[in-house]
Order: C-alpha cells, then sequence, then structure tokens
C-alpha cells in the first residue's frame, strides 16, 4: 500500500515537473512578446500619469501601449495589455480605472483587427522606390481614417457610458469631459431619464475621444516606427497580401497567437479583474453602484459593460479550446527581411509621420476649436477655475522630452544593428559564394575534359575525397565566432551530402567511363523520375511546385537501353527550368508553373519526357543555339556548356533533345523541352 502510495505520488510529482518544465520552456519562447508587453502597459501607465494629470483631464493617453502592442504582435496581446493596464492603474493611482478596461479592450479589438486584417498598411516593401509625396499623404490619410477617426467614434460608445456614470459620484473631480457633456445636452434640453440622453452622451463623447484618440495613434506611431520599427510587419505590403493571398481570417490569427502563455495570462488577469471590480465596487463606488442598479437606462448598460473584459476573455479561450484553427503559413522572418532590406524604409518613415503630424494637428484644431465655440471655454481655464492647485504643465513637457530622447537612442541602436545584421548577411553570402564558386571550378574542370570518361578521372575523384573531407572539416578551427557560425549553419548541415554527392559522382563516372547501357522498362524510369521530382517538391514548397503526369499506355510492355546519364540530362532541364522561374518569384503576382509529363509516341518507337515552364521563353537567337551550341549562361557570365552535355548525353542514349517555346492557359510564355529515347517493346 505505501508502494502504490510513493508510486502514485511520483508520478504526480513527475507530471506536475513536466507542466512547469513546457511553461517555461513556452515562456522562454515568448520572452521578447512578454518584454514588450511590460513595455506597453509601462507606456499606459506613463500616458495616464503625464497626459491625464496634466492635461487638465482632457488628455487620457492610457491607451498608447495598446496601439503599439496592437500593431506590432496583435489581437491577443492587446487585450492582455489592456486588461492589465487598468488592473495596474486602479491599484496606483485611482481605484476608479478598473472600469475604464472595457474602452481599452475595445481600442485592443479594433486596432488588431485592423492591423492583422491588412488595412493599416503604410510601407510598400515590394517596390525599392521611395514613396513619393502623394503616395505619402493618401497613406497617411487612410491611417488617420482607420486608426484615429473610426477607432475614436467606436471607442466613444463605452467612453460615454463609463464616464458619465463614475462621474456622478463627487469623491472624483469632473473631467472635461464631463463639463462639455452636460454643455451639450443642456443646448438641446435633453433630459435624463430617456434614450435621447445616451445618444446625446456619446455625440458629446465623440468631440473630446477623437481628438484623444488621433494624438494616442500618433504618438504610437512613432514609438512603433522607431523603437520597434523591424517588428511594424502588419504595416507593410507584403504582410496585407500574404493575408489576402491565403485568405486568411482576423478571427483565425487572433486565436492562433493564443498559446499556452497567453491562455494561462488571460485566466490571470480575469481573476485579478473580477478581484478589483469587487474591491472597487464595496468600497470607493458603493454609493454609485446601488444608485444606478434602477437609477436609469444608462445605469444598466453601465452594470453589463462591467462583465464585457471578462466575456471577452471567457469567450476567447472558449474558441481556442473548441476550434481547430487553421495552421498559418506565414514567414515571418522572411516578412521582418523585407522592412530590414528596405533602404528607403527610414525616408519613407521620416515622410510618413510628418504627413500625419500635419494631417492630425489640422483634424485636432478643427475638433478643439468646436468644443472651445461651443462651450466658451478651454479645457485649461475649466479646470484651473475648479482647482485650487493646478497640475504642473512642465511634467508633460518632461515627457515629451523623455519619448523623444528614447526614440533618438533606441534609433541610433536600431541603426547599428541593421548594419551589423547586413554586415554578417554579407560575409554569410560571400562564404556561400565562395564555396559555390569552388564546385563551379571542379565542375567546369571536369566539363573541360570534353567528356573522356578515362580512368584518370575516375583516380582524381578517388584522391579528391581525401582533400575535401579536410577542408570540410578543418573550416571550424581557428576562426572568430561569426566563422564559426557559418561553419555550423552552412557547411556541417551539408557536409555528409556533398561527401555522399561526391561518392555517387564517382560511381557514376566509373559507370560511364565503360561506355554501357543497360535495359531499363519504363515503369523503372517512370518511379525514378517519380522520386526525383517528389524530392524536388520537398525542397521547393511553396513557392514551386512541380506536377507529374504519368504514361498514357501500359509502360509494362515496354523498356529502352540506357544509363544514368538520361536522369542526369532530365535533371540539368530541370534545374534550368527551376533556376528560371525562381527569378520570377520576386513577383508576388507571379505564379509558377511546371510540368512534367511521360508518354508514348503514336508509332510506339518512341519515349517523350516533355518538360513545360512559364519562365518567359527564349529570344529566337537562343532558341536556334541551345542544344547545339553554347550559349550564354542565365547563372553568370561565363559561356554556359550545360545544355551542351545535356544534348551530348541524350545523343549517347540515340535520343534527340528540342526546345520550343509555348504559351500556357493564362497567356504567358514559357519553353518546352522535349527528350526521345527510343523504345522496345515486349
Amino acid at each position: 500500500m505505501i508502494e502504490k502510495f510513493y508510486l502514485y505520488f511520483y508520478h504526480i510529482r513527475k507530471n506536475i515537473k513536466n507542466v512547469f518544465s513546457i511553461l517555461a520552456d513556452s515562456c522562454y519562447e515568448k520572452r521578447y512578446h512578454i518584454l514588450i508587453a511590460c513595455f506597453a502597459i509601462l507606456l499606459n501607465w506613463a500616458g495616464h500619469s503625464f497626459a491625464y494629470e496634466n492635461s487638465y483631464r482632457f488628455l487620457t493617453f492610457d491607451m498608447v501601449g495598446t496601439f503599439v502592442i496592437a500593431t506590432t504582435l496583435g489581437t491577443a496581446w492587446a487585450l492582455i495589455v489592456a486588461i492589465a493596464t487598468p488592473i495596474v492603474l486602479s491599484h496606483i493611482t485611482s481605484s476608479h480605472f478598473i472600469y475604464f478596461a472595457v474602452i481599452n479592450m475595445t481600442g485592443a479589438i479594433v486596432w488588431g483587427w485592423l492591423a492583422e486584417s491588412g488595412y493599416l498598411t503604410i510601407f510598400n516593401t515590394k517596390s525599392k522606390n521611395k514613396n513619393s509625396l502623394k503616395q505619402t499623404f493618401f497613406i497617411s490619410y487612410k491611417f488617420m481614417l482607420f486608426a484615429s477617426i473610426a477607432t475614436g467614434l467606436i471607442i466613444s460608445i463605452p467612453s460615454s457610458i463609463i464616464k458619465n456614470v463614475i462621474f456622478q459620484d463627487t469623491v472624483f473631480k469632473q473631467p472635461y469631459s464631463i463639463y462639455f457633456t452636460e454643455l451639450f445636452r443642456n443646448m438641446f434640453f435633453i433630459d435624463n431619464s430617456n434614450f435621447f440622453y445616451i445618444l446625446t452622451n456619446y455625440i458629446a463623447e465623440t468631440f473630446i475621444e477623437v481628438p484623444n484618440i488621433i494624438i494616442t495613434v500618433f504618438i504610437g506611431s512613432i514609438i512603433s516606427m522607431t523603437i520597434l520599427k523591424y517588428n511594424t510587419i502588419m504595416f507593410t505590403q507584403h504582410y496585407e497580401y500574404e493575408v489576402q493571398k491565403n485568405n486568411i481570417s482576423w478571427f483565425n490569427i487572433c486565436l492562433s497567437n493564443i498559446s499556452c502563455v497567453e491562455f494561462i495570462v488571460f485566466i490571470f488577469a480575469g481573476y485579478a479583474y473580477i478581484c478589483t471590480v469587487r474591491s472597487v465596487s464595496n468600497t470607493i463606488l458603493k454609493r454609485v453602484i446601488t444608485d444606478i442598479a434602477v437609477n436609469s437606462l444608462q445605469g444598466f448598460i453601465f452594470l453589463e459593460m462591467i462583465s464585457i473584459p471578462l466575456i471577452i476573455i471567457l469567450l476567447l479561450l472558449f474558441f481556442k479550446s473548441i476550434l481547430s484553427v487553421k495552421k498559418i503559413e506565414l514567414d515571418f522572418n522572411y516578412l521582418k527581411r523585407t522592412i530590414l532590406n528596405k533602404k528607403e524604409f527610414d525616408s519613407d518613415i521620416t515622410k510618413f509621420i510628418l504627413t500625419l503630424f500635419v494631417i492630425s494637428l489640422i483634424v485636432v484644431y478643427l475638433y478643439i476649436t468646436i468644443i472651445i465655440h461651443l462651450t466658451g471655454i478651454t479645457p485649461i481655464r475649466y479646470y484651473q477655475a475648479r482647482s485650487l492647485t493646478p497640475a504642473e504643465t512642465s511634467n508633460f513637457l518632461w515627457l515629451i522630452i523623455l519619448i523623444l530622447t528614447f526614440i533618438l537612442i533606441d534609433k541610433y541602436n536600431n541603426n547599428m544593428t541593421r548594419n551589423i545584421t547586413l554586415e554578417n548577411e554579407l560575409i554569410k553570402k560571400q562564404t556561400v559564394t565562395e564555396i559555390s564558386d569552388s564546385f563551379d571550378t571542379q565542375r567546369q574542370k571536369l566539363q573541360a575534359l570534353e567528356l573522356n570518361w578515362s580512368t584518370d578521372t575516375v583516380a582524381l575523384l578517388r584522391s579528391s575525397r581525401h582533400d575535401l573531407i579536410n577542408e570540410l572539416e578543418k573550416t571550424k578551427v581557428g576562426f572568430n565566432d561569426l566563422l564559426g557560425e557559418v561553419y555550423e549553419k552552412i557547411v556541417k548541415p551539408y557536409k555528409d551530402a556533398i561527401l555522399e554527392n561526391q561518392k555517387n559522382t564517382r560511381e557514376h563516372i566509373e559507370e560511364l567511363s565503360t561506355g554501357n547501357l543497360y535495359k531499363y522498362t519504363i515503369t523503372y524510369i517512370q518511379t525514378q523520375m517519380k522520386n526525383q521530382i517528389e524530392f524536388y517538391n520537398s525542397k521547393l514548397a511553396p513557392y514551386i511546385k512541380i506536377s507529374f503526369n504519368e504514361f498514357n499506355k501500359n509502360p509494362d510492355k515496354f523498356y529502352c537501353y540506357s544509363n544514368r546519364l538520361m536522369f542526369v540530362a532530365i535533371n540539368n532541364v530541370l534545374d534550368n527550368s527551376i533556376f528560371a522561374l525562381q527569378k520570377l518569384l520576386l513577383d508576388d503576382s507571379f505564379t509558377a508553373q511546371l510540368d512534367v509529363s511521360l508518354k508514348i509516341s503514336l508509332d510506339l518507337k518512341k519515349l517523350i519526357i516533355s518538360i513545360k515552364d512559364n519562365a518567359g521563353g527564349l529570344d529566337e537567337e537562343k532558341l536556334e543555339q541551345i542544344y547545339k551550341e553554347q550559349i550564354q549562361s542565365s547563372k553568370g557570365k561565363r559561356l554556359g556548356e550545360g545544355t551542351i552535355h545535356t544534348a551530348y548525353f541524350i545523343s549517347i542514349l540515340n535520343g534527340k533533345i528540342t526546345a520550343t517555346n509555348i504559351t500556357t492557359k493564362n497567356n504567358v510564355k514559357g519553353l518546352q523541352t522535349n527528350i526521345l529515347i527510343p523504345i522496345h517493346k515486349i
């Protein structure tokens, strides 16, 4: 009995240890997300502490961090920051801020939806050209319309309810927004008991909330595009195109971003929110909560709004648990490189921020002018009249200086990081190029032998294997960390493959030097080609897919005389088509097509291997020369000899190879290569 108990206890302890280990690994993987989330919460706290208290309660910059994280990490983390901010503020500033969670979470959802759906596209990463002034203006106008004005109108819905209920209590000093709302209602003789009361509150709140959101988004944009600029992939045209091309919904992206870490954080945040709401409602706002229970329609809606943040969290966790979320196949490293490799990125940022500043200034000025015209008093004069100890505006100035200083420092660090990254990439590319050139040199030496497969060639490959092993091994000795990394990531993973290919090459040459042809069934040829195409597809996915059409007749009845040269020739043709297609993949609108088909001629005397692509074909001069004489190589400035060798290999098999330009079904030009091999009937 005791042994069973210890065994049971051991399994429990082991399972708990495994759970904590998995959680620790998940937290480590999400360490950057957690760091940005903490930074966003601090931004919200700084915005509230400096702006709200020092702008005479007119501006409430407690959503700057929410915007920043929504545009860099998406909706899921924006919701975490949006609910964590009121919890933090309610414990270190004013308790009533816990009720503003619904406002912050509304902004998180709207901004997250806009960003993840591709509606906040700012940077044209498909082109190396700078954005013109006209393009920048329309981009800034669209950005402000969606992220600022539209979001401000939506946020005003919960804001108008929450503020007008909370600030009924004399415990809190009324902000300027309540003064303007009351004055606005009085202008239209709206009483406090019907639906028009709520509608008037909303309209009045939009005049306060929209300018606040415009400035919030402007400051958040500066922070996102300078401090976190290489993470603003949702601002790029590449991201927008990938989302639309793959038909990925925003809800799918949101749920996909909820992993083990986010799941647990949501649970703790929901629990903290309930406890904080309960504590605040039973102490400071006890009288308000009691009165509004039967007071008005607005009070009833307020009570319902308190539960919305918790409902949002529970719904997300529920859908995450029961729904089978489609896996998002987006290369986020590639999307980040599109930003890193765009040389005009800093210039586009500067023009966008300046244009956005001008547009934001004009719109905010119009709103404030209307507010002052209707009230006859500025926010500063209103608060000075009600407060014996006006806030120190110098604190707000210090906030601006702090932000600008941080931006300048981080901009310098980002430039250094970018330069170092580019240098590292250059060194790696140079190393890969040198390795590639080395193999090209060896291949050219073999080609220079004029296909004379003598015993000297076999001996050369046998002796070179020892030298090649030594060269690959000594690469990791005596170099700095960077070249060591090159060895570990580039040379080492392919060392065995290089040696194996060298061994296979030697065996092929030994076989070919005898000049023997072997009897191959057509079924065997089909199987070998099918395996090779499957290998190509595994390496080229998802950018290029080779389709394979098998024989139109029973292959078991036919055979041919051949050797490995035939497969070498086929691979050469495929490699040329793949290389031509890869150069066109930089255009996102291009879809690569490569078709391979096998068929038997009508007279049952030839095997026809047809390879078609849509890479644009060849000009007439090259088309006449190909497979007959050397033509300019597509891989460099030298004359290419691969097509000559391919034709020679096929001629050894008593076959023939031809090439013609074609037009695909989509009216795209391409090249069709036909290899004809004599066959015999069994």
